[in-house]
C-alpha cells in the first residue's frame, strides 16, 4: 500500500499521532515522525525528529530533513493541535493566538512545506485533522476560537485539494468528534466514553486517504461523530 514511501507525521508521540504511526509503518510506510521535543517518544520503526511547527524555518528543515533521510515525501499527515474552551467575551487575545498558532498555523506551515517538495513531482498526499462540532459549524458554542482554528483547517484543506487538480496533490481531512483518550477520560470522567470515537477508526481513515488506494479522492471531509 505504501511500501517505502515517506510519510511525515506530526504530532507524533500524541494519542493520535501515534496510532497513525504505527498504522502508517504497518502499511510499509517510512514514517518521519515529527514532536515537540527530542525525548519525546515515537513507535518503534519512525524517525524522530523534534521541531516546533510554529516557526517557519524549523518547519522548513524538518520537512527537507524528511526528505534527505527518506526521500522524496509522498504524504503528510498533520495531527498536532491542542484545545482549549471559552466563551468569546471571556477569551484572551493570548488565548486567541495560542489557538490560531496550535492549530491553524502549524497547519498552513506543515501543509506548505509539503507541497514546496511534492509540486515538483506533481504527486502527493496530504490529510489534516480538523473536529467534527467545527466541520460542521455546530454545537461550537463555549469553544469559539478552538472551533474557529479547526474550520480554517478545513478551509485550507479545501484551498489545497483545489489547487491540487492543476498540481496532482491530493488534500482531504478527518473530523472527529472526541475521542478515546486518557486526556479526554481524565478531563471528563462522568462521560460515556463508549460513545467516543476510536483513534483506531480515524488512523484508518487517514491511512486510505494518504495511499495510493485513495486515488482521485481529493477535498473530502471525513466526519467522525459520537454515537
Amino acid at each position: 500500500m505504501l511500501e517505502g514511501r515517506c510519510v511525515v507525521v506530526t504530532g507524533a508521540s500524541g494519542n493520535l499521532g501515534s496510532v497513525v504511526c504505527s498504522r502508517l509503518l504497518r502499511a510499509g510506510a517510512s514514517v518521519f515522525a515529527l514532536v515537540r521535543r527530542a525525548d519525546d517518544r515515537v513507535p518503534d520503526g519512525a524517525t524522530a525528529h523534534a521541531a516546533e511547527l510554529t516557526d517557519e524555518a524549523a518547519v522548513e528543515a524538518a520537512y527537507g530533513a524528511a526528505e534527505k533521510r527518506l526521500g522524496a515525501v509522498w504524504g503528510a499527515v498533520h495531527t498536532a493541535g491542542a484545545f482549549m474552551p471559552g466563551r468569546v467575551a471571556a477569551t484572551s487575545v493570548a488565548d486567541f493566538e495560542k489557538m490560531i498558532d496550535a492549530n491553524w498555523r502549524s497547519t498552513f506551515l506543515c501543509s506548505r512545506a509539503a507541497l514546496r517538495r511534492m509540486e515538483p513531482r506533481r504527486e502527493g498526499r496530504i490529510v489534516n485533522v480538523a473536529a467534527y462540532n467545527p466541520a460542521i459549524l455546530s454545537g461550537i458554542g463555549g469553544s469559539a476560537v478552538y472551533s474557529a482554528s479547526k474550520a480554517a483547517v478545513v478551509a485550507l484543506t479545501k484551498a489545497i485539494a483545489e489547487e491540487g487538480a492543476k498540481t496532482g496533490i491530493r488534500a482531504s481531512c478527518v473530523a472527529p468528534a472526541t475521542m478515546r483518550t486518557p486526556a479526554n477520560a481524565k478531563a471528563m470522567p462522568d462521560a460515556d466514553q463508549s460513545k467516543w470515537v476510536p483513534l483506531e477508526d480515524v488512523a484508518e481513515a487517514i491511512l486510505y486517504l494518504v495511499s495510493p488506494e485513495a486515488g482521485a479522492a481529493n477535498g473530502a471531509v471525513i466526519t467522525f461523530p459520537a454515537h
